[in-house]
């Protein structure tokens, strides 16, 4: 009797538990499967959705990443209860790009996501690569980082660059590669062990396999370079001997193609002479990316004399030769 109760209380919750059985059934299944048709821009996406009897909508989400980002319109699957092919023409694609894509499918029941898959869009025929342009770098006294903007034009592609202190060069890099897009792509080589105060000639070589085309010849100047000019000018910060200060400012002004990080940097001197005397010496360094400077001195003439002449020099740096700023004479008013 027992034995029959128990078995009856099974029976009651097997017949608790089939609602939700029946519920979870009637989700949607989906399978992702292979994309086809597969262009420069375009791709159709594939699918199955099994409704299981319920109304269903499906689309496919889609991106450059695993993170997808971008979603067809909603499409019906209808609401039978076997698997059905689902499809999207989708257009405006990147050549040459790796996608990811999966099928979604929902109805009343829930929604089910489909396992991820990827295609990529072809390339168009490979042309020769494009050189857009070459340039050199921070040209310092004995280095230059060479640059040229790269087209592959639809191929991998290869590149070096050629130089020497003729057009007949002698020298080049090794050769690195970049891939097989079609955007500019830009490419950089540093050199170093260059002679110093010396122009080279280089130019670009390209390759893939549609031909190989070599840049123009191009020139760089190893420092290092004279400074633009620098100015400076001086004044007592007080007006009368008791108080023998003077303070001196002054800017460096750089050449064309010198940027502020590069030549704002090195030492700067200020000295006060008398008769070829020196009366006062005093060095300080610039501060990071400023080429202005400051310097606070006491610097008091000799008895009988009331003038001192000023002079200030840059001690140069690795890109900047030494330079000095035009001497001049100072004094007190009171």
């Amino acid at each position: 009797m027992q034995r029959r109760l128990v078995m009856g209380g099974l029976a009651v919750l097997a017949l608790t538990l089939l609602p939700t059985a029946a519920a979870s059934a009637a989700s949607p299944n989906v399978s992702t499967l292979p994309a086809n048709g597969v262009t420069q821009t375009a791709v159709t996406l594939h699918g199955t959705v099994n409704p299981h009897g319920v109304a269903t909508s499906y689309s496919f989400q889609w991106g450059t990443s695993a993170s997808y980002g971008q979603e067809t319109p909603s499409s019906s699957a209808g609401s039978a209860s076997a698997a059905r092919n689902v499809s999207f023409r989708l257009t405006g694609l990147t050549p040459g790009t790796t996608y990811h894509f999966r099928v979604v499918a929902s109805n009343a029941d829930g929604t089910t996501v489909g396992v991820g898959r990827t295609f990529k869009t072809a390339l168009p025929p490979a042309n020769p690569p494009l050189i857009l342009s070459t340039s050199p770098f921070s040209p310092y006294a004995n280095s230059v980082t060479l640059t040229a903007l790269v087209n592959p034009n639809g191929a991998a592609t290869s590149y070096r660059f050629q130089f020497g202190t003729t057009t007949s060069y002698g020298a080049e890099t090794f050769a690195a590669s970049i891939g097989a897009g079609v955007q500019p792509v830009p490419v950089t080589v540093p050199l170093s062990g260059l002679q110093a105060r010396t122009t080279y000639h280089f130019r670009a070589v390209v390759s893939n396999r549609a031909g190989t085309v070599v840049g123009p010849d191009a020139t760089f100047t190893t420092g290092p370079f004279p400074p633009a000019s620098m100015r400076a000018q001086s004044r007592p910060s007080h007006q009368r001997r008791s108080h023998p200060y003077f303070v001196t400012t002054g800017v460096l002004q750089l050449a064309p193609g010198v940027s502020v990080a590069d030549g704002c940097n090195g030492i700067v001197g200020v000295r006060f002479t008398s008769s070829d005397h020196t009366v006062s010496a005093h060095r300080k360094r610039l501060a990071s990316g400023h080429c202005s400077f400051s310097l606070r001195m006491r610097a008091l003439p000799p008895r009988g004399r009331d003038k001192l002449r000023v002079h200030v020099h840059f001690y140069g740096n690795a890109i900047l030769s030494p330079a000095d700023a035009r001497s001049y004479l100072v004094s007190f008013k009171g």
